[in-house]
């Protein structure tokens, strides 16, 4: 009788384990649809963003940052992060050095970085690409 219970309970546990896999299954492949049309920038709004995100980290302005060491010694410091984003034909739209975390929480970088894909991370630089 004990067994009968036990088996019962084991029972039904795999089947519950195998109702929420075949639910996530589901539920991913529903979700993990391809962006269309209307997601993807035009090449007017890419231009847009690009211009709008090198007015708020102000690029064209980047002077070097000097920083002082232990020893007095005066150093230039470097970026935290390289984002540098091409388009189709490998042409740069955009290079832009993030020397703080509030310049990666731009919201215009931000959007411009989520229509691009993502290709590779090398030292400090991450390249990505605009199919526009």
């Amino acid at each position: 009788m004990n067994s009968l219970v036990f088996n019962n309970n084991y029972t039904l546990k795999r089947r519950l384990v195998m109702v929420v896999l075949f639910l996530v299954g589901i539920s991913a492949t529903v979700l993990a649809t391809p962006l269309g049309d209307e997601d993807k920038l035009t090449k007017e709004e890419a231009e847009k963003l690009i211009e709008l995100v090198k007015e708020d980290l102000e690029i064209e302005a980047e002077t070097p940052n000097f920083v002082f060491d232990e020893e007095g010694i005066m150093e230039e410091s470097s970026p935290l992060q390289i984002i540098k984003i091409y388009d189709k034909n490998d042409v740069l739209l955009l290079e832009a050095p993030v020397s703080s975390l509030k310049q990666t929480k731009n919201k215009h970088l931000r959007r411009l970085l989520n229509a691009s894909d993502f290709l590779i991370k090398y030292n400090d630089s991450s390249y990505y690409r605009l199919d526009i």
